[in-house]
């Protein structure tokens, strides 16, 4: 068994973005910029945000945080993004998910969807979760692009493969089934409706785990051999971070696995400033 450490690979893709940062304003360019919205006060919300902010002022780049108390209005969110739109010196617009529950309800995707294609770092906006699927350049959604990166810097071949992804969220199932699928895997996404769940799960070469239930997955899901990547970030009974695969109980079955913590969410931060690097060499190279 091999653990797929995450933030050991993060930490080299983060160090090689400083080094082009800093060689890009060396050169007189402006300082890279991005905006993130985060609405209420979420533990795990505010715990990413905050992350992003240190490793994003390491890189040499200007970050700018737009905090809302949970009773702000849709339109005061989508008013911002419009003039963050307009702004040349923004480069990236993300929306720190999920937005609050309960009382009131926001319409994520009218929300997402304010955001101009051209800036939305995270890859959340129907038009670039679209691409995915067809041959088109675009900015991937950062967790699946994290994961396909995690894959190819431990040498595991897709191709030909049978990938099944549990969980068909728009923000992580579905755009990574379509990236597995554009590198040649066979891929079937699971859900809550799925029959004979453990059973389809038994059959994948490469198992993709997002489903919010901690440790739900055991060796009953698991084949021998299998690639284990678990997106899941939930607290125990007593508190500790857990994925939702039962990390001891599968390691010991499969060939690759990663961590919770330390395995998808440091790819998903090195994917997100990934992106957002590709996105300003853009727009400098347009001064």
């Amino acid at each position: 068994m091999t653990i797929l450490d995450g933030k050991a690979v993060s930490e080299e893709i983060l160090e090689d973005l400083r080094i082009e940062i800093t060689d890009l304003l060396n050169q007189g360019n402006r300082v890279p910029r991005l905006d993130i919205i985060i609405v209420g006060h979420d533990y795990a919300s505010e715990k990413y945000v905050s992350m992003k902010e240190k490793k994003g002022k390491k890189l040499g780049i200007k970050i700018v945080v737009h905090k809302f108390e949970d009773d702000v209005t849709e339109e005061v969110l989508k008013q911002l993004i419009v003039k963050l739109n307009d702004d040349s010196l923004v480069d990236g617009i993300m929306v720190q998910l999920p937005l609050p529950k309960g009382s009131k309800t926001f319409n994520t995707k009218e929300i997402l969807e304010t955001i101009d294609i051209s800036k939305d770092v995270d890859g959340l906006t129907y038009s670039s979760l679209g691409s995915v699927w067809v041959e088109r350049e675009s900015i991937g959604a950062a967790t699946p692009t994290g994961i396909i990166r995690l894959l190819e810097e431990y040498d595991i071949d897709i191709v030909g493969k049978n990938a099944v992804v549990v969980g068909r969220s728009k923000i992580v199932g579905l755009p990574l089934a379509g990236m597995l699928a554009r590198r040649d895997a066979t891929v079937t996404v699971a859900h809550s409706k799925s029959e004979n769940l453990t059973d389809i799960c038994k059959e994948a070469d490469i198992l993709v785990v997002g489903i919010g239930k901690p440790e739900y997955i055991t060796t009953d899901f698991v084949k021998e051999g299998a690639v284990v990547i678990d997106i899941g970030i939930n607290r125990d009974y007593d508190g500790n971070l857990v994925g939702d695969v039962d990390f001891d109980d599968v390691k010991n079955l499969c060939e690759y696995i990663t961590p919770v913590p330390g395995g998808v969410g440091p790819m998903t931060i090195a994917a997100l400033f990934t992106n957002l690097l590709k996105i300003y060499k853009r727009n400098v190279r347009t001064y």
